[in-house]
Formats: C-alpha cells, structure tokens, sequence
C-alpha cells in the first residue's frame, strides 16, 4: 500500500512537480466532503457503522484505485519515473499520471468503472455497450504533454496515452489504437513492462528533468493542493478499514447464534 505519511501537506518553495504527491486532487476532495459529515456516535462505532459520508465514499474508493494505480507503477523500477497531476493542457487539463521509461512517455488516466464491462474495438470504447468519449479525451491529454516536452526540448518527444480501468468487471480490447493503449490497474505494469525500449536512461532523465519543471507547462497551476493531508486520509483509512473489520465479527458472530440455536431447536 502507497505510504502518503512522507508528502507534505503543502510544498513551499518547490521548483519541481516531482514533488506532488499522487492522488493530491482526489485526497482532497474526500478530505474536504468528510470534514461536512458528522461523526459517528458510539454504538455506531461498536457495530461498525463506516466512517464515511455519501459525499466522501465515491472520492475515498477513487483515491484508493489511484494508490494502487502509482502501487503499480511502481514494480516498473528505477528505470521509470512517474509523475502525478501534470497540468499539460492550457485550459488546466491535468494527466493523472505521466510515466516516463525505457519504453517512451506515457500519459495515464485512471478511470474508476467498478465491475462494469469495459470493451475496445479500435476507436470504439464502451462501458457496459455505451459509448464514451474515454479514448478521445486521453489523446487530447498525450498530445498536449507532447507539445509541452517538445516545446521544452527542442525535439520531438511523442507520448501516448494510456487509459487504465480500475476493478473493472471485465476488459475485451480488440484492434487497440496505436495512440492510446487500454488496460487495468492490476495490468499496467505488465502492459507497460511489455512494451521494446525506444529510449536510453539519459533520454529519460532528460525527458524528467523537462517534464518536472512547472515553466514547461503554460497551465501549470500552483504545487500546493487546498484540503489534501496525507496524515488525516491514512487516519480515515485506518479508520474504514477498522469499521469493516467490526461488521465482519458482529456478521460472524450472528451467524454462529443463529446455527447454536438451530443445533438447539433440532
């Protein structure tokens, strides 16, 4: 599990983007919808009752896929870097991931479908058989970190994209687009893994260098994300995880009385 306990809640002074934590946006989100909810009283804690609002469950499971996304990424090693939160487009459009390897550059959107069916055919994405624009909208986000990178380098620096489903319940990809590639959290390092070096560690470092440097992006925003705590999001996970934990033993528990009282009865 990613450990957030060593960002920092905010970055002052920082000159580069590799210091912006993953899921920063995301984390806040849930942080600032949870600190709306009530807490819970005590019989709600003793039965497990979950710590999280409506408004912060949605944001807290999308957080959690984006660890596991980075978790992931991670198994690539030290030849990859890994960038979160790129603002590559002018408009503010931000590139979840932007991962950078002996592979090529790599523009990563996470997309939360939970158990739905996911299939490719070409340049046709659907989710549970509707349309939607998932494709479309990863390669506008490669095209705008390629023209950042090669604008700040002075050479053409192609990225593709590459959209990754978190949980989905099933993934059929057929003719995969050359630009966009598609697969899940639990595929990505292999799907990334896979891929025949097309660069040196210095073409990487350098690509790096560029791509961590707030001047290279026209829309970079400031590094600091309002509401995001990494201390306070692993409490509330601990918290979550606690709370499963004591419904789990109160499930348990009810079901053994209820078999003792039919080993009674018959």
């Amino acid at each position: 599990m990613t450990d957030l306990r060593g960002a920092k809640s905010t970055v002052e002074g920082a000159l580069s983007l590799r210091s912006r934590p993953a899921a920063a946006s995301v984390i806040a989100t849930c942080l600032n919808a949870q600190a709306e909810s009530r807490p819970r009283s005590v019989i709600g804690r003793v039965f497990g009752a979950s710590p999280l609002s409506e408004a912060s469950r949605r944001p807290f499971v999308e957080a959690l896929g984006e660890l596991h996304v980075v978790d992931e990424l991670a198994k690539l090693g030290p030849a990859w870097e890994v960038l979160h939160e790129v603002p590559v487009g002018e408009r503010g459009q931000v590139v979840d991931h932007l991962a950078i390897g002996p592979a090529g550059v790599f523009a990563v959107e996470v997309v939360h479908q939970p158990a739905d069916a996911i299939a490719v055919r070409g340049d046709a994405l659907t989710v549970n058989g509707v349309a939607r624009p998932h494709l479309a909208l990863c390669r506008d986000l490669a095209t705008d970190a390629a023209v950042g990178l090669t604008r700040a380098t002075g050479v053409n620096v192609p990225v593709r994209g590459l959209i990754v489903f978190v949980t989905p319940g099933a993934l059929s990809v057929r003719d995969e687009p050359d630009d966009v590639g598609v697969t899940s959290d639990r595929g990505v390092h292999k799907w990334l893994a896979g891929r025949a070096h097309v660069l040196d560690a210095a073409t990487v470092e350098a690509i790096t260098d560029a791509a961590a440097a707030p001047t290279t992006w026209r829309g970079a925003a400031s590094p600091r994300t309002p509401g995001f705590d990494a201390e306070a999001f692993d409490a509330l996970r601990v918290e979550v995880q606690r709370a499963w934990l004591a419904r789990g033993l109160w499930g348990a528990a009810v079901i053994a009385a209820a078999a003792i009282a039919a080993l009674q009865i018959f």
